[in-house]
């Protein structure tokens, strides 16, 4: 099988094998993608462009298992894979190039496991079908490019936890990708683990791999090439591949791909070389944010590289230099091993947070698939952009201003220098998004309570996001999920805070319903460069309801009942009621009961420094009740009129004041003082 780097017909659907696909040269190649239309485009005729998002698998992958945007060589056409038969020598060479996807043109990948190129083996060969992991792969570990190997020896299990399996990383690049550039990959190979097998790679014309010894399963292989990945990380990975060329059997040996150099047949290593029994060691760490600020509740995740498959027992922990541990979360089984931190106010604050060592409590270990314990010395790392703020954020309590200063007289300005231009810092901030559920809110005094339903999320992991919040009134308070409490007129929370649940408390203890406006401005920081931008300012009415402890009589408009007339002749004028003791009692009891519903008490001395006695109809009061009660009545009213000045409800409390005179001289009321 021979083909040339030119695209010929190109058919971006994804149905493997089927007449979708294209041709590259004579070859022809099935699409396993999302079936999106940025899965696989054509910019060239030289070039195919994968774009991988998060939680995209290929047409027969499962939900959430993996990503996948790949392309699959199918020989001379439709139908199947073309196999390439154990022994037989295979050269292919191709240029890759990944584009940026994180700030300032770098490129980020959190995946456990990243393949861009294979030769994938013929699993159905076996009769078996069972999926088995490449026997060559060009990987991505983080930002670096690695090849790794993989093989059984004859007869043994391939799938991924066999015993049986080993896999061997050849080369990890000691330098991070770069984004924008193209990488010559030339791979020359046989497939074999009975005999022959060998792995030569060269990038950009340099030998990075020379392998001699067992390679694959005892099957036939196929090329694959794309994006293929892990389900789980959120970066979007774009990468152009161009100038693809396979080359198979005698024409393979010393093939330099399109351009390259006249084939010459390799000279036959002396002396085969038998990969070593050697330990697995830690060839990548990296965590996740791996820059910024990380507060109180924040979670770190850090993940160790190995150049092989491990196996994990019992549960190893990482030292971290803050003083507390990475707990293990998973990965054995695969060479990436993944542990998890959570920032805690007894964390010591810390400028570059570090990785000192690997903890094996009793019982714990990390082996290689033949139980070999791996060696753990690759890490100890730090990462010198990730700092760690441990210290909570205290409630902030309003001082009293000072009183200002007289201004000194200024003196006469000297004339500037022409300021040279500054240099303008690249700003790789992002608006946070602030969102309120609600904007209108009610609350009930005395301890009401009312979700505030705020969130605010961002796209840009490092940056550093606060909310601040104006505008609380003195009878307020809002608290956090942790039971912080925070009041004043100026309050500033972290994104954690706010995202954990805020609510507002009310101490409200007057009548009326008072309203607040709470004014809300999300606002983000880059830890770098310092550039600061803000969302548009968000409001909240909240109306402070009368507390729901206080029982308020509703005032009623008195019955008076005429005593009944013992002449029998009606008189012709009218007469001056003379009022009883009794009488009297049952009027300033009346008098008494209305004042008190209107009187707040919160405001009034008398109700709560002093025990009441309420006299309700038809419950009379004797002489010595009736003046107590009406000179206690007297006092709510002036206590009323003194501190609720223009709201009188002249149709009740004036008209029953009024008509006191008409009961007679005993209603305290009616005398003058």
């Amino acid at each position: 099988m021979n083909t040339t780097g030119t695209i010929t017909s190109f058919n971006p659907t994804s149905q493997p094998y089927s007449s979708s696909g294209g041709y590259i040269g004579g070859s022809y190649f099935g699409v396993q993608t999302p079936n999106k239309s940025y899965s696989l485009t054509n910019p060239d005729a030289q070039t195919l462009r994968f774009e991988l998002r998060p939680g995209e698998p290929g047409p027969y992958d499962s939900a959430g298992s993996v990503d996948r945007a790949q392309i699959v060589d199918g020989g001379s056409g439709p139908g199947g894979a073309q196999t390439i038969p154990v022994g037989t020598p295979i050269a292919v060479d191709y240029q890759f190039m990944v584009q940026p996807n994180g700030p300032n043109n770098t490129f980020i990948n959190t995946a456990s496991w990243f393949v861009t190129g294979e030769l994938h083996n013929d699993d159905t060969s076996r009769g078996s079908g069972v999926p088995t992991s490449p026997p060559v792969a060009v990987e991505l570990v983080g930002d670096r490019l690695r090849i790794v190997a993989r093989y059984t020896q004859p007869g043994g299990d391939p799938r991924n936890g066999s015993p049986d399996l080993r896999m061997v990383t050849l080369w990890t690049d000691p330098n991070p990708i770069v984004p924008g550039k193209f990488y010559d990959i030339n791979i020359q190979t046989n497939v074999s683990n009975s005999g022959g097998g060998y792995l030569d790679v060269s990038i950009d014309g340099r030998q990075v791999v020379d392998y001699s010894g067992p390679l694959g399963y005892g099957a036939g292989t196929y090329w694959t090439e794309g994006l293929y990945r892990n389900a789980g990380p959120t970066q979007t990975v774009i990468a152009d591949y161009r100038n693809l060329t396979v080359v198979t059997g005698s024409m393979a040996n010393g093939w330099q791909g399109v351009g390259g150099t006249t084939p010459t047949q390799p000279t036959t290593p002396t002396t085969p070389i038998t990969p070593p029994n050697v330990a697995p060691s830690v060839t990548q760490v990296s965590a996740s944010p791996g820059t910024g600020i990380a507060d109180n509740g924040d979670t770190i995740t850090m993940t160790l590289g190995f150049s092989e498959a491990v196996t994990v027992t019992g549960t190893p922990t990482l030292a971290l230099n803050n003083g507390d541990t990475a707990a293990y979360v998973g990965g054995s089984g695969t060479s990436s091993l993944t542990f998890r931190t959570t920032v805690a106010p007894t964390d010591r604050d810390t400028s570059a947070v570090a990785i000192t060592g690997v903890n094996l409590p009793s019982g714990a270990s990390i082996k290689d698939l033949s139980g070999l314990a791996a060696n753990l010395s690759g890490a100890v790392k730090t990462f010198t952009g990730l700092q760690i703020d441990a210290t909570p954020t205290s409630p902030t309590t309003p001082t009293t201003p000072t009183t200002p200063t007289s201004p000194t007289t200024p003196t006469t300005p000297t004339t500037p220098t022409s300021p040279t231009t500054p240099t303008t810092p690249t700003s790789s901030v992002t608006r946070p998004v602030l969102t309120i559920a609600d904007n209108t809110l009610a609350v009930r005094g005395r301890g009401g309570t009312v979700d505030l339903g705020t969130r605010v999320t961002t796209t840009d992991t490092n940056d550093r996001v606060t909310v601040n919040v104006t505008g609380l009134s003195r009878y307020d308070t809002i608290t956090t999920s942790d039971g912080q409490s925070f009041r004043g007129s100026n309050i500033t929370l972290t994104a954690a805070q706010v995202n954990s649940g805020l609510e507002l408390h009310s101490y409200y203890r007057r009548g009326g319903h008072p309203d607040a406006t709470l004014t809300l401005t999300a606002n983000a920081k880059d830890p770098v460069t310092g550039a600061v931008t803000s969302a548009a300012p968000q409001t909240i009415a909240v109306t402070d309801a009368r507390s729901a402890t206080t029982t308020t009589t509703s005032p009623q408009t008195p019955t008076v009942t005429t005593p009944p007339v013992t002449s029998t002749t009606a008189p012709t004028t009218q007469q001056p009621v003379v009022t009883t003791a009794a009488s009297a009692g049952s009027l300033a009891s009346r008098g008494y009961a209305m004042l008190q519903g209107h009187v707040e008490p919160a405001t009034s001395t008398l109700a709560t420094t002093r025990s009441q006695a309420t006299v309700t109809d038809p419950q009379l009061a004797s002489g010595t009740t009736t003046a107590s009660l009406a000179n206690q009545s007297f006092a709510l009213l002036n206590q009323y009129l003194a501190g609720n000045t223009g709201r009188v409800d002249s149709g009740q409390i004036v008209s029953a004041v009024s008509r006191m005179a008409g009961y007679g001289q005993e209603a305290i009321l009616t005398r003058p003082h």
